[in-house]
C-alpha cells in the first residue's frame, strides 16, 4: 500500500507499508470519514441496518476520537485489524510525520545514535536506505524487567497481558524539510488472548517495516482508495 502525508508548505511523504492481510488503513486526511464508513460497512455487513445502528455509532465515535488524537500528533495513517482477519485483538499501527527540533539540521545517523544511547531497548539499523531506530516501550521491556519465570511466580492467578509499544523512527529520504517517519504499533491482547499471537503479530510488523519503501506518490492502491486493506 502506498500512502502520503502533506503538511503546510511541504511535499507529501510518500511511503509503502505492506502489513499483510487483515489490516484496514484509515487515512487521517480528508478521506478519514469515507475510510471509517467503509470499515463499518465491513464490520456490520451481515447485521441488519436497524440492529447495527447503535454499534456503528459506538465504533465510529471511538475511531473519531483516535483520528483527532492522531492528527494532533502529526498522524498520517491509522491501521486497525479488519474484523475476522486481524492478526490480534486491540493492536493498532500509527504512521506519523516527525520533525526533529534543532537550530541546525542534524545528521540522521547522529540523531539515531543519540536516541539509541538514551533508550536501553533501542536497536539501530537501516530501513529504506536510511539509518533508523527501533524502540520497545512495552511494559516490562526494559533491562530491569524480570524473567518469564519470575513473572509467573508473581501472584497465584494468571498475569494480565502486558501493553506493547514498538516504534520505528526513520528519516524520510530526500526530504527538503528533514522530516522523519514514525511507525508505531501499540496495544495488547484482550483478556484470555494468546500472547503468542501478539508476539507473532509484532514479528510480522517488524518484517513489514523492514520492507518499507519510499514511493513517488503516483502509484494507486489496488483496492481503489476508499478503506483499503494493507
Amino acid at each position: 500500500m502506498s500512502t502520503a502525508a502533506e503538511t503546510a508548505n511541504s511535499k507529501p511523504i510518500n511511503y509503502r507499508l505492506n502489513l499483510g492481510e487483515g489490516w484496514t488503513r484509515i487515512r487521517l486526511d480528508e478521506h478519514a470519514e469515507a475510510d471509517v464508513n467503509a470499515f463499518l460497512d465491513t464490520v456490520f455487513a451481515a447485521v441488519p441496518a436497524d440492529a447495527a445502528e447503535a454499534g456503528r455509532g459506538l465504533i465510529a465515535g471511538r475511531l473519531g476520537s483516535q483520528i483527532i488524537a492522531g492528527r494532533a500528533k502529526g498522524g498520517i495513517d491509522f491501521y486497525i485489524p479488519t474484523p475476522g482477519g486481524g492478526p490480534a485483538p486491540a493492536l493498532t499501527v500509527m504512521a506519523s510525520e516527525v520533525k526533529i527540533p534543532s537550530a541546525a539540521v542534524p545528521e540522521p545517523a547522529d540523531v539515531v545514535a543519540r536516541v539509541a544511547a538514551s533508550n536501553p531497548t533501542a536497536r539501530t539499523g537501516v530501513i529504506a536506505g536510511m539509518p533508523a531506530v527501533r524502540i520497545d516501550r512495552s511494559a516490562g521491556a526494559g533491562p530491569d524487567a524480570g524473567s518469564a519465570d519470575e513473572d509467573e511466580d508473581e501472584g497465584d492467578g494468571p498475569q494480565p497481558p502486558r501493553p506493547r509499544h514498538i516504534e520505528y523512527v526513520v528519516p524520510v529520504a530526500g526530504d527538503p524539510d528533514h522530516r522523519w517517519l514514525s511507525i508505531a504499533l501499540t496495544g495488547q491482547a484482550g483478556p484470555g488472548a494468546d500472547e503468542a499471537k501478539v508476539d507473532a503479530a509484532i514479528s510480522r510488523f517488524d518484517q513489514a517495516v523492514a520492507e518499507l519503501a519510499w514511493t513517488d506518490g503516483e502509484s494507486k492502491d489496488e483496492s481503489g482508495g476508499s478503506g483499503p486493506t494493507a
